[in-house]
């Protein structure tokens, strides 16, 4: 317990051999000593597929992140109160001892720690020469942009719960510990949180300097689904400079990937990101569209499991899962009854599911950590606010997803009498693409927007909570308050 979010040196140095690299599905195998770890590429191989296992921990990619950012807004009503799969989240009553705030801060500095432990191991073997033969420059440069990428989405991920957006104050409000080496003991757990735009300028810097070393791409559709290559980590800036609201920066990364070419959107150069012309297909195997920029690959053998999987939380067979609100002024009602995005959930005793992570039995439907439709809104959006004046080309790239899904819908650019009601559609739109992707309390966070109250029927309706609330952000761990003597909480 003293070293509560580190893994020890045994750990750390575990050998996760994969049964198939390209399902990223690492099984331990042995423990071996630091000075054997870097001895070949297939172990090396190996501790780059345990940074992405780590990553998709039950408590972190492999399900929860997502599911807390959708539940605690407005479009999810439980089928129960159990706190196991986050009542507490959904009703806004999260303490600093709520298993879901513990265990999410523990898995995401887990995996930072397992990070910085690869990027120190890599670096030190590389700078003393003992590499030579093994890597070659190239290899240990996307090796390290891989690190440096899943560090950046780690920490972005923590800011959004655990610390205001940076629209409040400038970034100038307490952030995160901000860990960059690694640790094997308990040592260093004493440290202050830096600010929020610190820990922003770190994670530019990180996706900065993994985008200079990134290869174009991989070999296979399912490497450049799940593995980091410079197109997705190009796409993850331009959600990292919304946040800001650096619309400039929006534009200027997402012009990079995005082109208009025959009638479609698409990435120039590198891996070919396109929106999948059906929707629904995207949810199926193999998981591998043109459209999922970078997803967490789960199996049979190698998932969340049960109460942390996606399928968990949204399937209409799940014990426990989350049902749509259908009252009005939610993302239900705001879709045509033609649109593909509502006709595909599924009815189940006059409740309504989605239908994107039907595969409950075995639970191994991908985690969709960013999809090439965000980027297309991103742009849209930062188009408009840059100048505050509604463009044609940021109507077509709304569009572009819109009609996708229900084709009737195309907006005229006379249709927005202002870029108010611009921003007022788009994040309409945002609101029914991504349910249960983890994107809406991103998206009302980084505007300082109310997170909406809910009429949750039989479970209680549940008052709005403004940003000045202090429950519109996580209290910090109680064990990170306990074992870091630096570390201060979110108070009132």
């Amino acid at each position: 317990m003293k070293n509560i979010y580190k893994f020890s040196i045994g750990l750390a140095l575990l050998l996760l051999v994969g049964c198939s690299k390209e399902y990223l599905d690492p099984v331990p195998q042995t423990s071996l000593s630091s000075l054997t770890v870097f001895e070949t590429k297939d172990r090396i191989e190996a501790q780059v597929n345990g940074m992405y296992d780590a990553m998709k921990t039950a408590q972190f990619y492999g399900g929860r992140f997502f599911v807390y950012n959708d539940i605690r807004c407005d479009n999810f009503i439980p089928k129960s109160s159990n706190l196991v799969t986050g009542y507490s989240t959904w009703n806004h009553s999260v303490i600093t001892s709520t298993n879901e705030v513990q265990n999410l801060w523990s898995a995401g500095y887990n995996t930072i720690n397992t990070i910085n432990i690869f990027l120190d191991g890599l670096k030190t073997a590389w700078d003393e020469g003992k590499l030579a033969g093994i890597l070659t420059d190239t290899e240990y440069k996307q090796y390290t942009s891989e690190a440096y990428a899943l560090r950046a989405i780690s920490y972005f991920s923590l800011l959004q719960l655990y610390a205001k957006p940076f629209n409040m104050g400038n970034g100038n409000n307490p952030g995160l510990p901000l860990r960059l080496i690694a640790e094997t003991s308990s040592e260093n757990n004493d440290l202050a949180r830096s600010s929020v735009a610190e820990v922003y300028t770190q994670i530019l810097k990180d996706l900065n300097d993994a985008e200079g070393m990134a290869i174009a791409n991989y070999t296979t559709d399912q490497l450049n689904t799940t593995r980091i290559h410079k197109n997705s980590i190009i796409a993850y800036k331009t959600r990292v400079y919304l946040h800001m609201q650096d619309w400039a920066a929006v534009g200027t990364e997402s012009a990079k990937i995005v082109a208009l070419s025959g009638g479609k959107f698409s990435a120039p150069t590198g891996v070919a990101f396109e929106l999948n012309p059906s929707f629904t297909e995207i949810w199926k195997t193999p998981y591998t569209s043109k459209e999922s920029i970078f997803s967490m690959p789960h199996s049979t053998t190698d998932n969340p499991g049960s109460q942390n999987s996606l399928p968990s939380y949204y399937f209409s067979g799940a014990t426990e899962s989350y049902y749509l609100n259908t009252a009005p002024g939610y993302a239900f009602s705001a879709m045509d009854d033609a649109d593909v995005r509502k006709t595909s959930l599924e009815k189940v005793n006059e409740n309504y599911f989605i239908s994107k992570f039907p595969d409950y039995t075995s639970h191994s439907n991908y985690s969709p950590v960013i999809r090439y439709a965000e980027v297309l809104l991103n742009r849209a959006e930062a188009l408009v606010r840059a100048g505050n004046t509604v463009t044609a080309e940021a109507v077509e790239l709304l569009n572009a997803v819109r009609t996708r899904s229900f084709p009737a819908g195309a907006y005229q650019q006379a249709d927005f009498a202002d870029a108010d009601a611009f921003y007022t559609a788009i994040l309409k739109e945002r609101n029914i693409e991504f349910l249960g992707e983890g994107i809406r309390n991103m998206d009302l966070m980084r505007l300082s927007l109310p997170i909406p109250g809910k009429d949750g029927g039989s479970m209680g309706n549940i008052s709005a909570v403004n940003p000045t609330d202090p429950t519109y952000i996580w209290p910090i761990s109680a064990l990170e308050l306990t074992f870091n003597k630096l570390m201060t909480g979110n108070g009132k």
